[in-house]
């Protein structure tokens, strides 16, 4: 990225752009991780799914489902269909049969990490013929 292209990132960011808050986020994540973490936050509270998903990613990283569950639904709002896997995968531990029907749905859609969650809950269980079954939808 050249200086011009740095600048007229940082202006949207100034203007409160979700998207280039998000984009600048990564670009400074290398070098500034706590600069990076404000604008990340700032980011998903403007309603960046991207960002959303990033940031429950970094929530459950640190053991924190709550939060982590909150910024995936936004993200699954979103659009992002990572994060309704997500969801789902999280909600599995209070409504089996709910999740499982989610995530189900989500694979048949052609959601490739529903088929790997689905695939890495049958492999927990011993269900040896689900788990191949789901595995392979993935590839």
């Amino acid at each position: 990225m050249n200086e011009t292209e740095l600048s007229e990132l940082k202006a949207r960011v100034a203007a409160n752009d979700p998207e280039s808050m998000f984009a600048y986020a990564e670009l400074i994540r290398p070098t500034d991780k706590k600069e990076a973490d404000k604008y990340l936050l700032l980011s998903a509270q403007l309603g960046d799914p991207k960002a959303c998903e990033k940031l429950g990613d970094i929530y459950m990283e640190a053991g924190d489902t709550d939060n982590a569950l909150h910024y995936y639904r936004i993200g699954a709002k979103g659009g992002i269909m990572d994060c309704s896997v997500k969801v789902a995968v999280i909600n599995l531990s209070a409504n089996e049969h709910a999740a499982l029907r989610e995530l189900e749905e989500l694979a048949e859609s052609g959601v490739k990490s529903a088929c790997s969650a689905l695939a890495a809950y049958y492999k927990a269980l011993g269900n040896r013929k689900q788990y191949n079954f789901w595995r392979s939808l993935v590839k």
